[in-house]
């Protein structure tokens, strides 16, 4: 499942970083189940490097991810899938491509 993953995430132009997370996802039983983890996963990632976090006790983000994350996410869990409108209140972060490959370069100045 790795390797198809990351062609996955080529085809949808997103960064190899995030494979690893959806293969890590995929262990859990059901689709619905399986998309959660990714999302928490991301989420857990974006937190990390501070990505649309608050300086000072504003609580943890709520993110909404580009079209192409949840269209990749979707395509690898394709069972059940329910289309909830995104979250529209203050602490919610709009999440960009640019937002995610800018992880991939910091990943790698780090490593």
């Amino acid at each position: 499942m790795a390797d198809s993953v990351v062609e996955v995430c080529h085809s949808f132009g997103l960064p190899v970083w995030m494979s690893p997370l959806i293969h890590a996802a995929g262990r859990m039983k059901s689709d619905p189940g399986r998309r959660r983890k990714a999302y928490r996963l991301l989420q857990r990632r974006l937190v990390f490097h501070k990505v649309g976090v608050k300086e000072e006790g504003g609580g943890q983000p709520t993110y909404v991810y580009p079209e192409q994350v949840k269209a990749m996410i979707r395509s690898v869990f394709p069972e059940d899938i329910c289309d909830y409108p995104d979250p529209c209140h203050h602490q919610v972060v709009y999440v960009t491509m640019e937002d995610l490959h800018k992880l991939t370069s910091v990943k790698q100045h780090n490593a």
